[in-house]
């Protein structure tokens, strides 16, 4: 039975209707999926029993809290799907929100102020690099390094003492001899020289052992290959060695706490309220504190089963908790042990260390469990590792402390985030006088050059944050060959709200222009028949100058917002009102960074349109590249500028196109970059 609530039945009968469903529920383990009007997924939950779970957001709509109100509103559907236990059914969820990633259960949000190191293993010759951002490439991440300064020792390390290729893959192909890092015997030089591949992933996972924290078995490997290069009398290689493991050494001393060489453990701290949960992990590895991470999680208390149910908020934590664990270590590595100094139910606690054991041991699924992997007390963990150390008993101790207190300050530092954005986006509700705070606001913005390639940026901030998973690009279509922005502004609405039963409507709308473009905007969302959008332009402040002053005048920004009606609808026939935004205000502050981001944007999509064409036209010049090899070319390579980390071999076998040609194509995009 997969039932589709009609658009137009109230909240009640939609419950009625949802309650009726309900009855060919079974109470039996599994997972439950709430689904929107159009049918994409709310909310991901498990439960022991489905039918009581489910009954409990279904029935008592007005005891229920306000997130919880939020969540049900919304609800138009709901999926089961029944598992034999609930270790299934905590596997399920974890597969079924990192697939879908429903906006109403608990995220981790990525930190993207922190760098993390990467190693893409599908390169000929990897290399070790920093990078800001974590993509689903397949590539190795490590980190992200929130201690000031690790990341550029260890990058440090690296580049000094293992030689490892450090060029582009596009300039790795055009040289012509090996480079100064060869010369200084910091790169094995396979750019022209025959290395083995083996030889190279020696250094390589050497590397990888050290991000892992694996001092002491990388320590003995490379003391092992010193003393075999220096019988072999390779003392060139013996003395990279020995330099290796010295540098080494000196990282695993600098460790600021040390504790008995066989111990690896996570130790995760945590603090909480009953919106937000931040957690901070320090990693031990062979005894040394190798790293710290934090983490935000936004979560939603569920409501409970039944009426009268005990201890529902110890359970939420507990169920949250979970959650969390489950999805960290999701794609991380699991060391032997982990601390977690709070309250689990027993339940989940059983099943989470069950499905830690089973993810850290997928390669040998025989192995037998001789002890648990999380712990719950210090007491429970030095009793089950034997650490009868007074000494290493005290230090972790007061990593437990230090961990939950920098969860505390990482709790206390996003509130204020999410404190000034709350100020923000309240002062511009005031501003506008606006029914509610705009939690989703759209902005967009035109760019041209010279009447030609027009483009359109849509940017969303989602509670007063870019939320650039959202952002839209426009190619204008209907203005071809001219400079028309009121055109443009309304190709780009009418696309935006062409369905608008099934586009999200924002809270606010702000157009990058002056009145002439809102009133534009405002009459074609009158023939769309939304003008109970709150509207709004922002126009740049203009400078004033004369020749008898020296100094520039400035005014200030402004903000044009349409007349309305006693039905609140856009009058776009009439003058709109100029607000003046006060330099530094909260609202001055969310409007234009929202103005500056959209064009930031629309300006960054136009130039890579702009050197698209150029390159398009750059292909026509090049002697045996006619229309259909150009096609087969545009259609294997979609951005030409791969071409460049490709090997021509492989450019041919793509495109069928002879390789004087393909040599012809690199030298000449290799000239323009």
């Amino acid at each position: 039975m997969n039932f589709q609530a009609p658009q137009k039945i109230t909240l009640e009968m939609r419950l009625q209707l949802l309650r009726e469903k309900l009855t060919h529920v079974p109470q039996k383990p599994g997972v439950y999926l709430h689904k929107g009007k159009e049918g994409e997924i709310l909310y991901v939950g498990k439960a022991k029993a489905l039918n009581a779970r489910l009954k409990s957001y279904f029935t008592g709509f007005e005891r229920q809290t306000p997130k919880t109100k939020a969540l049900v509103e919304k609800i138009f559907d709901f999926e089961v799907i029944v598992t034999e236990n609930e270790y299934e059914s905590l596997i399920l969820e974890c597969n079924l929100i990192k697939h879908n990633l429903p906006n109403y259960n608990i995220l981790l949000r990525d930190d993207k102020t922190y760098p993390y190191i990467k190693i893409d293993m599908h390169e000929d010759w990897p290399r070790v690099i920093t990078t800001r951002k974590r993509k689903k490439d397949g590539a190795l991440y490590f980190g992200p390094f929130s201690i000031s300064g690790q990341i550029q020792q260890l990058m440090g390390i690296f580049n000094r003492f293992f030689p490892l290729v450090k060029c582009t893959p596009s300039f790795f192909k055009s040289v012509t001899r090996p480079c100064n890092y060869y010369d200084i015997k910091r790169c094995l030089g396979p750019c022209k020289l025959p290395v083995k591949k083996e030889e190279y992933l020696v250094h390589l996972n050497s590397v990888i052992n050290i991000l892992n924290g694996k001092y002491k078995d990388i320590s003995k490997l490379i003391k092992e290959n010193m003393l075999k290069s220096a019988d072999n009398l390779e003392f060139e290689k013996a003395a990279l060695y020995r330099e290796q493991l010295r540098a080494l050494e000196a990282l695993s001393n600098q460790q600021s706490v040390t504790l008995n060489a066989d111990i690896e453990l996570d130790i995760i701290g945590s603090y909480w309220n009953e919106e937000l949960v931040t957690f901070y992990i320090t990693n031990i590895r062979d005894g040394k504190v190798v790293g710290g991470y934090p983490n935000v999680v936004e979560h939603l208390i569920e409501e409970p089963e039944f009426e009268e149910q005990k201890d529902h908020l110890k359970n939420e934590k507990s169920r949250i908790y979970t959650s969390f664990i489950s999805q960290y270590y999701e794609n991380k590595f699991i060391p032997r042990s982990i601390l977690f100094a709070n309250i689990l139910n027993i339940d989940e606690y059983l099943i989470l260390d069950e499905y830690l054991f089973m993810k850290k041991n997928k390669e040998n699924r025989d192995q037998e469990k001789k002890q648990p992997i999380l712990f719950l007390t210090k007491e429970e963990y030095f009793k089950t590792i034997k650490i009868n150390n007074k000494n290493d008993e005290k230090k972790i101790g007061d990593l437990i402390s230090l961990s939950n207190q920098n969860a505390e300050n990482k709790f206390h530092e996003q509130a204020k985030i999410d404190e000034f954005s709350h100020k923000m986006l309240s002062a511009l509700m005031k501003l506008l006088n606006l029914n509610s705070i705009p939690t989703w606001i759209e902005c967009f913005d035109i760019s041209t050059f010279q009447g030609s390639q027009t483009v359109a940026s849509q940017v969303v901030f989602k509670n007063g944050r870019a939320s650039k998973k959202d952002y839209r690009k426009y190619i204008i279509k209907d203005i071809v060959g001219k400079n028309d922005d009121f055109a443009s502004l309304r190709e780009v609405m009418r696309r935006r709200f062409k369905d608008n039963e099934k586009e999200k409507i924002p809270d606010l709308l702000i157009i990058d222009g002056g009145e002439p473009q809102i009133r534009e905007v405002g009459w074609l969302l009158t023939s769309l028949g939304m003008t109970s959008i709150p509207l709004v332009g922002i126009a740049k402040s203009r400078v004033k100058n004369n020749f008898f002053d020296k100094d520039l005048h400035k005014s200030s920004e402004r903000l044009v917002v349409p007349k309305r009606d006693a039905k609140n609808e856009i009058l776009p026939n009439e003058h709109p009102e100029t607000l003046m935004l006060e330099n530094g205000s909260p609202e001055y502050r969310l409007v234009t960074q929202m103005r500056d981001e959209a064009h930031r944007f629309a300006i960054t999509f136009h130039r890579k349109k702009r050197d698209s064409s150029s390159l398009k036209s750059l292909l026509s010049e090049i002697k045996g590249l006619g229309p259909k090899r150009r096609k087969k070319l545009i259609e294997a390579f979609p951005n030409l500028k791969e071409i460049l980390n490709e090997k021509m071999d492989t450019i041919v076998q793509k495109t069928g196109i002879p390789l004087h040609i393909i040599q012809n194509i690199y030298d000449k995009l290799k000239e323009i970059s």
